[in-house]
């Protein structure tokens, strides 16, 4: 039988899937400034989290705010890790619009090992020796299909900027997760959610002076910023962040009944779910997202999602 805290994993996957595709999508076209692009895809999702704790949880929030110092002690921990949280989509939406989606956010998968030391050191998590196996290969599959070669040779490298901001904004998610899961021992899932994004909003106000252009844009009118319609990225990206919104829902949820160490490893399915909707995109609809997929690449790419999910299988028979 499926553990419940697999299910949650899994949906998280989809969803992590269906967001990178969108903010690719967006990146390429209209917008390109990495804070931008984290200002309209993060405000959703916190607000979304402030404005229901307020209304669903306003006297377990009112309490762990004024009580004992060890919950309060937790809210600014958890406030923290909504900072964290800004920090790891920023650099996120930058290594998207730098590089493929399909390249960039496999690379992600180092997250893994990170959460596998983090949850060893911090919470004592150890398992069998085929679940090792499985994060091994989720790890070794993300690695793989973010190799890059020259065309008609099979000699390439794993582009180190791809590697890099990879491995930057997966530590960052990697202490977010981690954090969430110590937070599940303090909070219920929306206690938790109400402080990370309150840390978050906060965050993102700070950041928003630094974006793009924001220093030198003319100041607008309030009639014309009435009259003014979002464009079509921009709801593109608040759509994304709504879908964040569910994901940070299940995953808190597979962290209450799971280890986030293999929890973890599983939403890393999400690069199998990109790679088969990057192709999909690119044939159908190339006016909208242009990958290569050579005959190389497309052998590439397929292999090593098929090692990542091959990897997934272990780990859930791995830990009963």
């Amino acid at each position: 039988m499926i553990p419940i805290w697999f299910g949650y994993a899994l949906l998280t996957a989809i969803v992590y899937a269906a967001i990178a595709l969108l903010a690719k999508v967006v990146s390429g076209t209209e917008i390109d400034d990495p804070i931008t692009l984290t200002i309209y895809s993060c405000v959703p999702f916190y607000a979304v989290y402030v404005a229901a704790g307020v209304l669903l949880e306003p006297t377990a929030i009112s309490e762990s705010a004024v009580s004992n110092p060890t919950p309060l002690s937790a809210v600014f921990t958890a406030i923290g890790f909504g900072v964290v949280s800004t920090v790891g989509y920023g650099i996120y939406y930058w290594g998207l619009v730098s590089g493929d989606v399909s390249r960039f956010v496999p690379a992600l998968a180092i997250e893994t090992i990170f959460v596998l030391v983090l949850g060893f050191v911090l919470l004592e998590e150890s398992f069998p020796a085929g679940v090792y196996m499985g994060v091994l290969l989720v790890v070794f599959g993300a690695l793989f299909i973010s190799y890059e070669h020259e065309s008609g040779s099979l000699r390439g490298t794993v582009g180190p900027s791809t590697i890099v901001v990879a491995a930057v904004a997966a530590g960052a998610f990697a202490v977010l997760n981690t954090g969430m899961k110590v937070l599940t021992t303090e909070f219920g899932t929306l206690e938790i959610l109400f402080w990370i994004s309150v840390g978050g909003l906060a965050s993102v106000v700070a950041l928003a002076p630094f974006r793009e252009g924001d220093r030198v844009r003319p100041a607008v009118h309030s009639s014309n910023l009435l009259s003014s319609r979002p464009s079509k990225g921009t709801t593109v990206l608040v759509a994304g962040g709504l879908l964040n919104a569910v994901a940070l829902l299940t995953f808190v949820r597979a962290l209450e009944t799971g280890p986030v160490s293999l929890a973890t490893a599983i939403t890393k399915l999400d690069v199998l779910l990109v790679f088969v909707g990057s192709l999909t995109l690119s044939k159908l609809t190339p006016e909208l997202l242009a990958e290569q997929f050579d005959p190389f690449t497309l052998v590439q790419k397929g292999v090593a999602s098929v090692v990542i999910l091959a990897g997934c299988v272990l780990i859930q028979f791995g830990s009963g």
